[in-house]
């Protein structure tokens, strides 16, 4: 038969015994916001997000901002998880407050700031905690545009447009088909309209209220949430299946 174990053998288990719930970190994303498209165009660099945040598929908040001026010449835009998107901007609000500390005239630069974001993304997913988020970071400084791309792998890339989320699958086609690196600011916000509509129309967890977001040689301009109209009069969403007869596809 087995031994019992000794007084002093189960005090020293109790002692061992924890005191608190074990760390625990996200498994997996509650309330989330959909894709994020950037584009660069001659004499700056654009932003678009829409205004949803999902509680999983329930569209829990409906005037969400995801796109936050962080520097004199820094926007950054986001999809996933809104809790860790917040802690993402506190840290960079408290690295904003060091440099107003140090008080030497410098700031850092997007291209710096997308730096940093990657290596946090990264040391956070090593530890088993990511931050659950894929961000676009968009930026002009002295003639140059910067956009870059960083995801809760760690993943890093700069480039002329970009999206996340669904986006990648519905809007980088289109830009693909329609960027020019000499594209006016105008002809740039049509075409981020149009992807934003294709992301509308696609995603069930997109709206049409979007805000818009340049940076450019006169600062950042964040501007208010507004509606992109959407077309619904086409053939095949009037008439729906020629099977079904229902309106549906």
């Amino acid at each position: 038969a087995a031994r019992s174990p000794t007084p002093t053998a189960t005090a020293m288990l109790a002692t061992a015994a924890p005191t608190a719930d074990p760390t625990k970190h996200t498994l997996r994303p509650t309330v989330t916001g959909t894709s994020a498209i950037g584009i660069k165009y001659n004499g700056g660099v654009m932003l678009a997000t829409d205004t949803i945040a999902c509680y999983g598929s329930w569209i829990r908040y409906k005037d969400v901002e995801r796109i936050h001026q962080v520097s004199k010449d820094t926007v950054i835009a986001m999809n996933g998880e809104m809790s860790d998107y917040q802690k993402v901007l506190q840290m960079l609000e408290q690295k904003r407050i060091d440099e107003y500390c140090i008080d030497d005239g410098s700031t850092q630069t997007s291209a710096e700031l997308h730096s940093y974001l990657t290596r946090v993304m990264y040391q956070k997913r090593c530890k088993f905690d990511p931050l659950w988020n894929m961000l676009l970071v968009a930026g002009h400084r002295n003639g140059q545009s910067y956009l870059g791309y960083t995801d809760l792998y760690g993943s890093s890339f700069a480039d002329d447009y970009m999206a996340t989320g669904l986006g990648m699958y519905m809007a980088l086609p289109l830009m693909r088909n329609k960027w020019t690196p000499n594209m006016t600011e105008a002809e740039a916000r049509e075409l981020l309209e149009t992807a934003l509509k294709v992301c509308y129309y696609r995603d069930t967890r997109a709206s049409n209220k979007v805000q818009v977001a340049r940076v450019d040689a006169t600062g950042v301009h964040v501007e208010e949430p507004a509606i992109v109209q959407g077309e619904w009069n086409h053939k095949r969403f009037v008439d729906g299946s020629s099977l079904a007869g229902d309106g549906g596809w």
